[in-house]
């Protein structure tokens, strides 16, 4: 096993985590990254609102907001010079639909399951290429209209093209989401890595650090959503983050934006905006941070959802 081969993994690696959507990430690689493009245009504070399948990968209580089953993918690219990119899948079903009372503003419905598969390569500064891989389920409970609880575990492995510096990781999460005060508000929590270890394949078990994110969400007037996240670990605010949506054409067009402000290191903001297009069962979304440190358009993610089986 070269120790050269994996400094210059991890340089890489380093330069993907200091990319916007990636600076709040758990501290490394072998972990399960951001998957929607969505995500990244509200600037990383999208867990809230019942987003569907694709909160898997970030707020796996809000897998109750599926409305049937729904499929989604997604391709990440960094810019700035960084050869990195990242491609995601996944699959849930939610059952047990609520219908909405007049006074609701997020239809749930009693239980949801999802999977997930998710694909980082590398290439490296010595011309090998660098790839992981990670598998990740999730399942979700709400047991009163208000309140929804759900939990993520994944596993995940990967080394150099010649099977050299192989290393595993299995990591559990939990999350919890609830309707407050107001029908059009919501708050949620999430425990990442609550359960964390990693190795290689010859070294000895290490342990992650556990994070926490904390994240406030409202329905506003003129089609307007809005949340505030926030995520803590090693004593310490990773990132805080503002992100909006508007509902410009029902069910047809929705314009997002979000601000992310980092806090390890040399503090620094990130502004980032995408879209997203209703196409009947289907839904394309666009999202682009903006790097100060890396130049404009340092992040880019095109995601595509279909969703079926609803009532």
């Amino acid at each position: 096993m070269s120790a050269t081969r994996r400094i210059l993994a991890a340089a890489c690696l380093l330069a993907f985590l200091a990319a916007p959507a990636a600076a709040g990430s758990m501290g490394g690689s072998f972990r399960l990254w951001e998957h929607g493009a969505r995500d990244l245009a509200l600037g990383g504070a999208g867990t809230l609102l019942a987003p569907g399948a694709e909160s898997l990968f970030t707020q796996p209580a809000s897998l109750v907001g599926m409305d049937g089953w729904e499929a989604g993918a997604s391709l990440r690219r960094l810019g700035g010079g960084a050869d990195l990119y990242l491609s995601s899948a996944v699959l849930g079903w939610g059952s047990g639909h609520r219908a909405p009372l007049a006074s609701e503003r997020t239809p749930t419905s009693l239980g949801a399951a999802a999977g997930a598969f998710q694909y980082l390569g590398a290439t490296l500064a010595d011309d090998t290429t660098w790839g992981e891989w990670t598998l990740a389920g999730a399942l979700a409970w709400s047991p009163l209209r208000w309140l929804s609880v759900g939990a993520r575990g994944s596993l995940a492995g990967g080394g150099h093209d010649d099977g050299e510096d192989v290393g595993r990781a299995v990591s559990l999460s939990a999350g919890v989401r609830a309707v407050v005060l107001h029908p059009a508000l919501e708050v949620g929590y999430v425990a990442e890595d609550i359960h964390h270890r990693f190795r290689w394949e010859d070294g000895e078990d290490r342990r992650r650090e556990p994070a926490h994110v904390f994240a406030a969400a409202a329905r506003l007037p003129w089609r307007v959503a809005a949340e505030c996240l926030g995520r803590r670990r090693f004593a310490t605010w990773e990132r805080i983050a503002l992100g909006a949506e508007w509902d410009a054409w029902p069910g047809r067009l929705v314009l997002r934006g979000g601000l992310t402000r980092h806090g390890l290191g040399e503090a620094r903001w990130t502004p980032s905006l995408g879209f997203g297009l209703g196409l009947g069962d289907f839904r394309l979304d666009y999202g682009a941070a903006f790097d100060g440190g890396d130049g404009p358009g340092s992040e880019h993610r095109l995601a595509l959802l279909w969703r079926g089986g609803g009532p």
